[in-house]
């Protein structure tokens, strides 16, 4: 059978509503230009249609609507295999993909670590942004969508209530370890919504300035007791403060003697360490507000903490931070003589 004739059969044999890129008809032969050529000689007999070079399909034939291209996810599926690409919807269109949001965009816009110029099928015109890989490879086509649709919206106006239980409705049907494996390519602060959303309790525990005040191995890092105990008037992670992520159980203590003994009935018994307390008030201030924490100045506080264990800490939460954050994290760690030259 002459080459013409192998690539004819594989034309013709193509399923409606199916793509076929020039990197499969390729294989026909070890010269891609002789397939090429053939290709470009007989497709039109095939009933196959020529989308742009390297890549065709069978349109689907509908009894009502007459002939009508794929389906986009085809498309999609098409040009994954051709470019050898990760494809990804952008946070706006998966919001409206999987009924976050009501309003179609505009442009119909998907994101990619390869450049891809604009593709025009039947009425509609798809366009690609080129963009880091990090993200797109961290999951599946599923999860990366779910996970684009709530930055965006987080980036916006944030999840209602009802919205955030569509979100913990779709994230049940993804194996949590898909979903821990694809999260440290994501910001901290947003692995952090993520885990919330994920998780099945948040852990609740007293934490930053509120910890100081607190004993730990008969230690109190803070003198201002009084007035905490006075105003009652506590900083509990998962009630009024966030966790900082990747919570360890060794970074907290019981302090339910401490709470009996001023008769304190908080929805928390357990305590941060100092240097737990530590990374969640930089978390949230730093990572989350993007702000600098004047008031956690480490001389004014009696902490059994060397520079070293926080210089860690913050490298870890600094990890995916962006340019603002990790130059604020940079004043506090020299102002305080952790590291003269901050993270450097």
């Amino acid at each position: 059978m002459s080459l013409a004739e192998r690539v004819r059969n594989k034309l013709q044999t193509l399923p409606e509503g199916k793509f076929v890129s020039s990197k499969v008809l390729h294989d026909l032969s070890p010269n891609d230009q002789l397939v090429d050529k053939a290709v470009s000689r007989v497709y039109k007999t095939t009933g196959v249609k020529k989308l742009r070079n390297g890549l065709f399909f069978k349109p689907l034939q509908s009894k009502y609507f007459g002939e009508r291209p794929p389906e986009e996810a085809e498309l999609l599926s098409a040009l994954k295999n051709q470019y050898s690409a990760c494809v990804g919807p952008s946070g706006e269109l998966a919001a409206y993909d999987l009924g976050f949001t009501t309003e179609m965009p505009e442009t119909i816009t998907y994101e990619s670590d390869k450049r891809i110029s604009p593709i025009t099928i039947g009425n509609k015109t798809i366009h690609f942004r080129k963009v880091d890989s990090k993200k797109l490879a961290s999951a599946d086509f599923k999860l990366f969508s779910i996970l684009k649709a709530l930055e965006y919206l987080y980036k916006h106006d944030g999840l209602n209530a009802k919205q955030r239980r569509h979100a913990k409705r779709l994230l049940k049907n993804i194996p949590q370890a898909r979903i821990r494996k694809a999260l440290p390519a994501w910001p901290l602060w947003f692995q952090s919504e993520i885990k919330s959303l994920t998780a099945e309790a948040p852990v609740q525990y007293i934490t930053g300035l509120s910890a100081f005040n607190i004993p730990w191995q008969g230690n109190q890092a803070d003198w201002h007791q009084a007035g905490m105990l006075n105003n009652e008037k506590f900083q509990i992670a998962g009630v009024n403060y966030e966790s900082a992520p990747d919570l360890d159980k060794e970074e907290l203590f019981d302090c339910r003697d401490f709470l009996n003994k001023y008769k304190l009935n908080l929805s928390a018994h357990y305590c941060a360490k100092p240097l737990r307390a530590i990374k969640d008030i930089l978390f949230v201030n730093i990572i989350q507000k993007e702000r600098y924490p004047k008031f956690l100045q480490l001389e004014q506080f009696d902490l059994n903490i060397t520079a070293h264990d926080i210089l860690q800490l913050t490298k870890a939460l600094t990890k995916n931070a962006n340019k603002k954050q990790k130059k604020i994290m940079n004043d506090w760690l020299t102002e305080n003589g952790i590291a003269a030259n901050g993270l450097d």
